[in-house]
Formats: structure tokens, sequence, C-alpha cells
């Protein structure tokens, strides 16, 4: 004979057993993904051997020391591991808008000079090919990383980078080009590619330079001086202003859209002077 109570009571604990069991796999795997989540992308970049920088050289035939440009730096693999480190969803809370553009800040802020915490891997693997192909200074590493995102037109107001960074910078550029302007340290400038910054009396920089995809751009020394900025602008028109045209692939009298998207990533040193 069947009991069937028993039958009942048996298979009404199997089923508790099995819901905890679901419960506790779901915790689990719920928590392994939170885990996968927050766990900085991995980043790794091929090993660099040091450039000699004067043959990267640009300016000089608009009387601008210290401009080098390197194209294609980056792989395009490599450029993906990179953008994969900045989209990461450990780094969606460092996003913070600035103008047209947001920005990302790693190694403290700008105005702070002790650096408070380590690179996340995407900046400290580039940042470490930086400094292993001689870009930057032997003992001045970058220990302060700005990455900012610009969606078309956007571009960043003429500026001057100031008295608290080492005066070496070195920005990669990723995803998208642009024409970058160094304008003298005082005077006009113009922030847009509008009707009135192309009149023959409108404002010249001292010189531009179109950044590649996966190039990577040094200004040191008298560029450091220099204001610097991107113009709102969809289109870039090179200019015979732009010293770098020819390893860049441009010629004067193009004009190159912009993509949807550039990223750059900023390398500086914060120390006291």
């Amino acid at each position: 004979m069947v009991d069937m109570k028993s039958l009942f009571e048996a298979e009404r604990a199997r089923r508790i057993e099995a819901k905890r069991a679901t419960a506790a796999a779901e915790e689990t795997s719920s928590s392994n993904a939170d885990e996968i989540r927050a766990a900085p992308a991995p980043c790794d970049l091929s090993p660099r051997t040091p450039l000699r920088l004067a043959d990267h050289a640009v300016g000089a035939d608009r009387g601008v020391a210290g401009l080098h440009y390197v194209p294609d730096f980056l792989s395009a693999d490599e450029e993906a591991a990179v953008l994969r480190g900045v989209y990461a969803p450990d780094a969606a809370s460092r996003w913070v808008a600035s103008g047209q553009r947001r920005v990302q800040n790693w190694g403290g802020r700008p105005s702070e000079l002790d650096v408070a915490e380590p690179l996340p891997p995407f900046a400290a693997a580039l940042a470490r090919a930086v400094s292993d192909a001689g870009v930057v200074a032997e003992g001045a590493a970058p220990n302060h990383v700005l990455v900012n995102e610009y969606r078309r037109p956007a571009g960043i107001t003429p500026h001057n980078d100031g008295d608290i960074y080492n005066p070496r910078v070195a920005i990669v550029t990723l995803s998208g080009g642009a024409l970058i302007d160094f304008w003298a340290r005082e005077g006009p400038a113009s922030e847009t590619d509008d009707e009135d910054a192309r009149r023959p009396d409108a404002p010249s920089p001292r010189a531009q330079v179109y950044l590649r995809p996966r190039s990577l751009l040094l200004y040191e020394g008298d560029a450091y001086a220099l204001r610097h900025g991107i113009r709102e602008a969809s289109v870039d028109r090179i200019t015979p202003l732009c010293v770098n045209a020819a390893v860049a692939g441009v010629k004067v009298g193009d004009e190159v859209e912009r993509g949807e998207t550039r990223v750059s990533v900023v390398f500086v040193r914060k120390e006291r002077r």
C-alpha cells in the first residue's frame, strides 16, 4: 500500500530543498558576476623599445620646438584593449561632465600634488608603454592620467596646462581623429571653425597637428608654453599650419570628417616646482 501522506511530505521536502539549492546557486552566480563586473579590465600591451624622438619632431617649419608626433604608437588590438579599460564598468563612476566633453581623472585631483591612488590597469599599461618608449624623461614617469571623451563636434577651449605639471605631456588618441591648435600664450584664439574663424584677419595658431587614432603626441619646452585647444567642428580643415600633414596622411585642403567619438588619454607628471 502506498503511503500517500509520506509521499506528499517527501515531495514537499524535495521541493523546498531544490528551491534552497537554486537560491544558493543564484546567489553565488550573482556574487561571481558582481566580482567580474567590479574587476578592472586587464590590458596587455607589447613591450616598447626607446624611440629616437628627433625622428618624430614636427613644428620646426613653424618655429615651434618641442612638438613630436608618433603615428601608430598603438596597434588596433592594443587600442581596443585600452578602450575596454576606459569603458569598463568599474570606471563608469569616474566620468564627470566638463564643458562639451566628459572626463575621467586618475591619480588624484589635478590640484593635488600628492598622488593618492594607483592607476587602473589600462592607464598603468599605457603609462608604462609611454615610459619604456622614452617619451618621458627618466625618473619622471606619469603619475596622473586624464581621459577625455569628445562627442562630435565637441572641442576644448585653448588653454595652458600651468605650473603644476612637469613641462612634458603625452597624449594618446583613440577611436577618432582631430586637429589640435597651438596658440600664442596670450592674445585672441578661435574656438570654432566657422566663417569668422576663416577670415583673412582672423587669429591664426602658431601650429596645428592632426591627431590620428592610435597616435601619440608629445609636447614639451616651447610647445608646452603655448596654449592648445581643439575647435568645435564636425570637419577638420587641413591648412598650411598643419606641421605633420605628410606623416599623418593628410594634405593641405583636405576636409577630414571627425568620427562620432574621440578619446584622448593624457599623461602628465604632477610635481613641486
